[in-house]
């Protein structure tokens, strides 16, 4: 039900009980008491009900007892005009002195008209019900004696009296919500206690003033007045202990919650369970400020019990940066609208009734705010609160800046070890780290391949002899061995050149010491770099020379002694030996000269530097031309050369001096290669599957043929196959050249060759179009 139609219901109710009383005044005068005793009963009922004992979200007090005492005395539709009337004036004296009595002013008249008729209703029905029964069971008033059968009708008229009381209690509280009502039913046998207790002394009121007279009325009045004053002091006295010991508890407890984590959301979900205990904090909201950023942000937000989701926002002119800004708590306990105008503060978001914030501090530096408010209740909140909130929030300063540099501490870590780890990962060196026990901290994939094992047998040190530095070419005491020597400073590092893994690739190993700050040694460092290409590219440098010395030797040597021979045949006049010198000396000479030629061709060709002179070439010739050359040196060894081509071939647009060598140099590996007796058959075609652009030219011999693993390193330099012999040795040079050639006309060059059968080499060369 909502809150307006209860206090509507509840008002209507009570208007009801007027007319009632007034037909009961009329049909049951009251007795000759009088005037007075009826306002004294009135102001005793007043009393009471505002001096009750605080219990259960509402209170107990001695007012059944008067109220019952004062039927007694005056009779039923006395008391029930006291009860109606008391309880009436009770809201007024409430209201008037709201802030001694409760500490807060109720400022919504519709609640406070609505609780003073609920009250009304309550006592004066309780009372004229338990009347009703009363006198039904013969009782009588005003009360003079007690005897054996008055105790039974006095009795049920406590009893009725409580059950009513209770019951319209209940439907009030009912209609409230099933949660208070469930709150209320769990505290009935406190109220009982309190309230049903006392009842014994209401027919003893009443017979001290029948039997001894109104001086002694007032005397045990006063008494009365005086019991529960003191047991109001000190229920409220007990309850502000059970406060505080609650709110240490508390603190306590937010302490240790704080002390436990360090995670931003873990804290200020601790601040709010324990704010949640000591106060009310239905609306709720941590907020913390950025200042690198200028940005509020808020971790958590409560609102109507429900954790919600707030955005974060700049900072502003709200109440949230006003706390910020000054660094002080404020407590706002009624007209917060009011408040923030004068404040010149800006209003964000739904209005409160009651609000109260604290600066969360580190030092003088703002990390944001705690934040309780109201929306419905003024003064909801106040300063005990605000020094439950304060004292929570210097324990959360602490534990949000803990927090703070710990994340950052653990992001700069995190960066730190990606930063580490993308370097391992990446970098083609192998690393190895180790502590100064040599136990392995790190190793990185590059490692692990070289080795060839996973990454994880690296890290995994069992037992001395399967230490993972016996896979990188170390035992552990060499390794001890050169950490000692480096440790003394004799050496900045150890370098040396072992092979590694099953692949047996040639690895330099260096060995570092890894220093801290101090410059003390905190570990060590191998560094693995695969220097196999370097090697390989050594061992070629060294095979080039070797071989371009032992081939230049033989030329210059027969040119050296050609103008030996020279000198003496032209001393004796010889003119045909001195001619057959001079030949043999020509020859050595265009020999050395086509090496070097080579070579620079090849360089220029791999650099583009060569520039190509394209024209029309006839085919037939151009294989002719490069067959006469051979001729006499294939009728030397008895081999068979033949050329096939067809007279109505397309002419190659190349430069026919490249594609002459490049011929020359095929034929020549294909006589050279051929045995005594065999055929070279040098020929030119059209392949469909170049459609006309292009001519193949091929060299075809009868020799061993090449076995397909060695194809690849047919067209790299300074290769040959170790495994055929030919007739002389060669430079490994022709074959890169005339790769070379094909592919800067835009061709291509390969072999097809079956071991046993011979081999073919074919160049795509482009033609005319």
């Amino acid at each position: 039900m909502r809150r307006e139609q209860r206090y509507y219901i509840s008002i209507a109710v009570s208007l009801v009980m007027l007319p009632l009383l007034v037909w009961l005044t009329i049909a049951m005068p009251p007795g000759p008491v009088g005037l007075l005793p009826m306002i004294f009963f009135g102001i005793l009922v007043v009393f009471t009900m505002t001096f009750g004992v605080p219990l259960a979200g509402g209170s107990v007090s001695l007012l059944p007892m008067t109220t019952m005492a004062a039927y007694l005395v005056l009779g039923l539709a006395p008391a029930g005009w006291a009860a109606f009337v008391g309880a009436v004036a009770h809201g007024v004296v409430r209201q008037l002195w709201a802030e001694q009595l409760e500490g807060r002013r109720e400022t919504d008249s519709l609640k406070l008209i609505g609780l003073a008729a609920a009250n009304s209703t309550m006592h004066t029905g309780s009372i004229l019900a338990a009347g009703a029964v009363f006198l039904s069971l013969g009782g009588v008033t005003p009360l003079t004696a007690i005897d054996a059968s008055s105790f039974l009708s006095l009795l049920l008229f406590g009893l009725v009296y409580l059950a009513v009381n209770y019951l319209i209690a209940g439907v009030y509280i009912a209609a409230r919500g099933r949660g208070l009502l469930q709150r209320y039913l769990r505290s009935l046998p406190n109220l009982i206690l309190y309230e049903g207790g006392p009842l014994l002394f209401a027919p003893l009121t009443a017979l001290i003033y029948t039997r001894l007279g109104a001086v002694a009325f007032v005397l045990f009045a006063c008494a009365i007045v005086a019991s529960s004053l003191i047991a109001r002091d000190l229920a409220l006295t007990g309850r502000r202990l059970e406060r505080r010991v609650q709110e240490l508890d508390g603190l306590q407890a937010v302490g240790r919650a704080l002390s436990a984590s360090l995670r931003i959301e873990t804290i200020v979900s601790a601040i709010y369970e324990q704010v949640a205990q000591l106060m009310q904090a239905h609306n709720f909201y941590v907020a913390l400020y950025d200042p690198e950023v200028d940005e509020v942000s808020f971790p958590l937000a409560v609102d109507g019990g429900e954790r919600v989701q707030w955005q974060s926002r700049r900072m502003g002119e709200g109440l949230t940066e006003h706390i910020l800004r000054t660094r002080t708590p404020l407590l706002i306990r009624r007209d917060v609208e009011a408040a923030l105008g004068q404040l010149g503060i800006d209003a964000i978001g739904r209005a409160a009734a009651c609000w109260l914030g604290v600066p969360i501090l580190a030092g003088d530096e703002p990390l944001g705010i705690i934040a309780v408010q109201s929306y419905t209740t003024p003064e909801a909140y106040d300063t005990s609160h605000q020094e439950v909130l304060v004292t929570i929030a210097a324990q959360a300063g602490v534990a949000i800046q803990n927090a703070r540099l710990y994340a950052r501490t653990d992001e700069a870590l995190a960066r730190r070890v990606q930063e580490l780890d993308s370097i391992l990962r990446t970098t083609r060196e192998g690393m190895l780290l180790l502590d100064t026990g040599w136990r392995v901290l790190a190793a990185n994939r590059a490692l692990a391949d070289f080795v060839g094992v996973a990454q994880s047998e690296l890290t995994d040190a069992r037992s001395d002899n399967q230490l993972p530095v016996a896979r990188v070419g170390y035992t552990l005491d060499t390794l001890r061995s050169d950490c000692q020597v480096l440790s003394s400073g004799e050496q900045a590092c150890k370098q040396e050149i072992i092979v590694l893994g099953p692949s047996d690739r040639h690895i330099e190993r260096t060995l570092a010491p890894v220093r801290d700050r101090e410059g003390e040694i905190a570990g060590w460092l191998l560094v693995f770099r695969d220097i196999t290409e370097e090697v390989e590219l050594a061992r070629l440098k060294d095979d080039m020379t070797h071989m371009l010395v032992h081939d230049l030797r033989s030329p210059l040597t027969v040119l050296d002694g050609s103008l030996h021979f020279m000198e003496i045949a032209f001393a004796e006049q010889e003119a045909d030996d001195f001619y057959r010198m001079l030949e043999m000396a020509r020859r050595s000479d265009d020999r050395m000269l086509g090496m070097v030629n080579e070579l620079l061709d090849i360089s220029k060709l791999e650099s583009g530097e060569l520039s190509l002179n394209l024209e029309a070439v006839n085919v037939r010739s151009l294989l002719e031309d490069v067959a006469m050359r051979f001729s006499t040196l294939a009728t030397s060894v008895q081999i068979s050369l033949e050329i096939s081509a067809d007279d109505d071939l397309p002419p190659l647009y190349v430069d026919p001096q490249l594609v002459g060598r490049l011929l020359h140099n095929l034929l020549d590996n294909g006589i050279k290669f051929t045995p005594d007796g065999g055929h070279v058959r040098l020929w030119a075609r059209l392949d469909p599957q170049f459609a006309s652009d292009y001519l193949l030219i091929g060299v075809s011999d009868t020799g061993p043929g090449v076995p397909p693993e060695e194809w690849p390193q047919l067209f790299e330099k300074f290769q040959q196959v170790a495994s055929i012999e030919g007739r002389r040795a060669g430079t490994g040079l022709g074959l890169p050249f005339c790769k070379l050639v094909a592919e800067a006309h835009g061709g291509k060059i390969w072999v097809e060759s079956e071991v046993g059968e011979g081999s073919t080499f074919i160049a795509m060369l482009p033609v005319v179009k």
